[in-house]
């Protein structure tokens, strides 16, 4: 009797293990920032935009303007895109 107990508890509980990890495995992907340091004046985001081409946007938080760069997968090569003055834009939206 004290036997089928024990079998039953460790069934349940590898379930509930197997579960979890399914659950786990089974996440969708997430696009995440990372703040760098220098008291976090920056934040980058990169990510592909297209087949072969990579985009790195880079935020400088004090001066408050985001940059712009893709990055050429075959070429191996890194061009700067340009820049965006984040308060004139959220200014002008506002108006």
């Amino acid at each position: 009797m004290v036997k089928n107990i024990v079998l039953a508890i460790l069934v349940c509980a590898n379930l509930g293990l197997l579960a979890g990890i399914v659950l786990q495995a089974s996440a969708p992907s997430l696009a995440l920032a990372q703040a760098t340091g220098l008291a976090a004046n920056y934040l980058a985001v990169a990510g592909e935009i297209r087949d072969q081409y990579d985009a790195l946007y880079l935020l400088d938080v004090k001066a408050r303007r985001l940059h712009a760069f893709y990055y050429d997968v075959g070429r191996r090569e890194l061009t700067y895109v340009g820049n965006r003055d984040l308060e004139r834009d959220i200014r002008h939206n506002r108006d």
